[in-house]
């Protein structure tokens, strides 16, 4: 076994190896002008500034007969005013009682776990939204993306598709809402798996770089170490490559603007962008995804930069928005939660199959 945990170790030790060296290439072709790939933050000192965190919990069962899902969503408000935190508001208050959804046998296991991820959606997009008309912010930040991932998209067929067109309007009206009040709109994913920064590097800004005028050693290294990038994600090369206080260059949010849920989003599908920032020495750099228009997106990408990255980095370890910490720690249900509910409805119905738990739940051995 030790040998085993031995060999393990010292091939990771390689990889890594492999992704810091590729990340000192790339630094140094940067240093020498060639390359563009990363910028400094300015910072933000929060003067007469309003910032808007969103965040929603949700807990979902299911049972013989029917399917339980209970959400909530909350908005928390930072107002700062010469650096210092002025005040803090929530919408609709530090913390709401969940909302329920109650649904019967109808809907596969399937069905039954998109419409969950959509109803949690649908109530953090109305929050956001009257969270807009109530705090008037600067920037609203979402927990997660600005997108719907892939994972929550039905078949058209499915009884969930009507839920995911409500979802997507709900999208739409945030964006427009944001737009037309100049409210900056971001995302920032906690635990981002993406590929893109390093598909992009791999694919179109290393092989320009290996055909410019870069010494002959340094080259050598590149082309050597490039296939890390085949099997890692964005935020482990970047761990390397960026340093506390910067950021990367914008980016598109997808490579094909054919994604079905890109397509539904019609005319804003070409508004969205992501980048990642690192905020302090010890945690992965943090992924954002945000709104902008295409002609102000390096304007856009600098605001919104400066304020996340300064409130982001007062733990060593977690690079987090500090308004998002607290919009989670309201809004996050526990387990005892939905079984309080449960509780409530068992005794309005008395013992009834249809609030039988699962079997594969109630197995003795």
């Amino acid at each position: 076994m030790d040998s085993l945990l031995t060999d393990i170790a010292q091939k990771l030790a390689e990889i890594a190896k492999k992704r810091e060296t590729l990340s000192l290439c790339l630094q140094e072709t940067d240093k020498l002008g060639i390359s563009r790939l990363k910028a400094h933050i300015t910072t933000e000192n929060l003067d007469k500034i309003k910032i808007c965190g969103v965040d929603g919990g949700f807990l979902k069962k299911e049972y013989h007969g029917a399917g339980i899902i209970l959400r909530r969503a909350v908005a928390v408000c930072f107002e700062y005013e010469k650096g210092k935190l002025k005040a803090t508001s929530y919408l609709p208050n530090q913390k709401p009682v969940p909302d329920s959804v109650v649904v019967g046998p109808e809907y596969t296991e399937l069905e039954f776990n998109l419409l969950a991820s959509l109803k949690r959606e649908e109530v953090e997009l109305k929050t956001c939204l009257e969270a807009i008309e109530k705090f008037n912010p600067d920037i609203l930040i979402r927990d997660g993306s600005i997108v719907l991932y892939p994972s929550n998209l039905p078949e058209r067929t499915s009884q969930v598709h009507k839920t995911y067109r409500e979802v997507v309007q709900l999208y739409t009206q945030l964006y427009k809402s944001c737009e037309e009040k100049n409210i900056l709109l971001c995302g920032a994913v906690e635990d981002s798996r993406g590929k893109r920064y390093c598909r992009i590097l791999l694919d179109e800004a290393i092989p320009l770089l290996l055909q410019s005028e870069i010494p002959t050693d340094l080259s050598a290294k590149m082309f050597s170490s490039r296939d890390v990038l085949l099997n890692t994600t964005d935020t482990l090369f970047l761990y390397y490559f960026l340093g506390i206080g910067e950021r990367t260059m914008p980016m598109d949010y997808s490579q094909s603007s054919d994604l079905p849920i890109l397509k539904d989003l019609e005319s804003y599908a070409r508004k969205i962008f992501a980048l990642y920032i690192k905020a302090v020495e010890f945690d992965r750099p943090l992924r954002i995804d945000f709104f902008s228009d295409p002609e102000k997106l390096q304007e856009t990408a600098e605001k919104i930069s400066a304020i996340i990255y300064t409130i982001s980095k007062q733990n060593r370890t977690y690079a987090y928005p500090n308004v998002l910490i607290e919009a989670d720690a309201r809004a996050k249900l526990t387990e005892v939660e939905i079984e309080h509910f449960k509780a409530a409805i068992t005794e309005k119905l008395g013992r009834n199959p249809t609030l039988f738990e699962l079997r594969r739940e109630l197995r003795p051995f």
